[in-house]
């Protein structure tokens, strides 16, 4: 099999990166509708509902960490392994990945199977919202395998330059979802009305839609038959790749776990000052997420060009797709922080604040959007050093920026008794870290010459 006509490698940068980024910006569009699509049936329930399903999600979040870490390391195995047109390595990665994501797929259906309530107790719920939100987590841990194979399944079709299939496949999730959602909630078409555990069932059953589809692609369609995705003829397993793919690992879980620790510290912290600001917090973190899926589309798509030009050993060719996403995810965070800016009050009417929540909201958006340029930059250089196997600096630039000076000063404003805005300036200060520590590591170069041992024969 050739790949001198792989668009990553030759030709224009500019056209490659965009080939690879927009099914990815697509489908994490897609992404988010799923969610406002769960959150929506779930609202219809009633605040206890809501407040569970929330909950949930938070833990959720924190417990799955890890599966973030191994999604970023098999991107960066399997795009470096297309690069170097070594494409015998990509199924042997594939496997191996899923081994360690079902491995600890099964500690989360144990947990999801007999703690699912007490979790929520811990996080604070009442007994009556805790018992709710348990009828939805336990679902979600126990079927967390379906979710982890058809997120490592995504990552390795995007990782060899074919994001387009998980898009077409997203788009297919989201139609199951939406039918799905309502039928088992409500009890529709003569099925049982499950409530908020119908959310749970509906979700595993879109993604489960999307994982035999995945696999039906790999194996029924003409075009793939001989193509690199697919399972290994014969499933062995090599302690050494396990081994390199968990030194990738670590440190990304270890960045995801201290953001989400993060986030449940600000919002600790927000909640101090009330019930509004808690309700601000999150309305204005939705929006954060909403302008932020352009930009996250194309640090994936960044991700791959990265891996796959290391992997071809063209590494200038990998430092202009950074700095083209770089340049271009600046400009358009600065153009969303602005929109954000003057339209503040009815983004946030849009959302259902009002009174208090809409004025501590106001706040926010006067102050933090303003950063969104810096986060955008730090995002890109982070998601680059990622792409290259390098992921520890991610990490130093989470603990550093989100957890140590982010929440620190936040913590400090509320001891001092300062107003509410003062809280927003910390979050600023935090970016403004991260974006530091990125920057120097991505300066220093030690991303470039980053060795991965893809296993094998070379």
């Amino acid at each position: 099999m050739n790949n001198s006509n792989n668009l990553l490698t030759e030709g224009p940068v500019g056209k490659g990166l965009l080939v690879v980024a927009l099914p990815i910006i697509i489908s994490n569009l897609l992404a988010s509708i799923l969610e406002v699509v769960d959150m929506y049936f779930i609202g219809k329930l009633g605040d206890v509902s809501i407040a569970g399903g929330a909950m949930s999600i938070s833990i959720i979040l924190v417990l799955t960490t890890v599966i973030f870490g191994i999604v970023t390391a098999t991107a960066a195995f399997v795009s470096r392994a297309y690069g170097s047109e070594r494409f015998e390595r990509i199924q042997v990665i594939l496997s191996h990945s899923l081994y360690l994501a079902l491995a600890f797929s099964a500690i989360l259906a144990v947990i999801g199977l007999f703690w699912s309530q007490d979790l929520l107790l811990l996080l604070g719920a009442d007994p009556e919202v805790a018992a709710e939100g348990a009828r939805f987590l336990s679902p979600m841990l126990i079927g967390m395998f379906v979710f982890v194979t058809l997120m490592i399944l995504t990552t390795v079709f995007q990782s060899t330059g074919d994001s387009r299939t998980p898009m077409f496949v997203m788009i297919a999730v989201n139609i199951v979802n939406i039918v799905m959602n309502p039928t088992l909630i409500t009890g529709l078409g003569g099925f049982p009305a499950l409530g908020i555990a119908g959310s749970a069932y509906a979700s595993l059953t879109s993604r489960t839609t999307g994982v035999l589809l995945l696999i039906g692609v790999m194996y029924l369609l003409p075009s793939r038959k001989n193509g690199p995705v697919r399972f290994p003829k014969k499933w062995t397993f090599e302690p050494r790749l396990v081994k390199d793919i968990v030194k990738v690992t670590i440190p990304s879980a270890v960045q995801s776990g201290v953001r989400s620790f993060a986030f449940l510290g600000m919002t600790a912290i927000v909640a101090l000052y009330g019930t509004a600001a808690v309700a601000a917090y999150g309305i204005c973190q939705r929006l954060d997420m909403l302008g932020l899926v352009f930009v996250m589309g194309l640090c994936t798509g960044v991700a791959v060009m990265v891996g796959q030009n290391l992997g071809a050993g063209k590494v200038e060719r990998a430092e202009k797709a950074v700095r083209i996403a770089t340049i271009v995810n600046a400009s358009f965070m600065a153009l969303v922080g602005i929109i954000y800016l003057l339209y503040a009050k009815h983004l946030l009417a849009f959302f259902g604040a009002a009174g208090e929540t809409l004025a501590d909201g106001i706040l926010f958006m006067q102050v933090i959007p303003m950063s969104y340029f810096v986060i955008a930059m730090a995002m890109t250089m982070g998601f680059a050093m990622n792409g290259a196997g390098m992921t520890r600096p991610g990490m130093y630039a989470a603990i550093a920026g989100q957890l140590i000076v982010q929440v620190g000063l936040a913590a400090m404003v509320v001891a001092m008794g300062l107003p509410l805005q003062f809280v927003w300036f910390a979050v600023v200060c935090g970016t403004v870290v991260v974006f530091l520590c990125d920057l120097f590591f991505y300066k220093q170069g030690v991303w470039k010459t980053k060795k991965l041992n893809l296993g094998g024969e070379n």
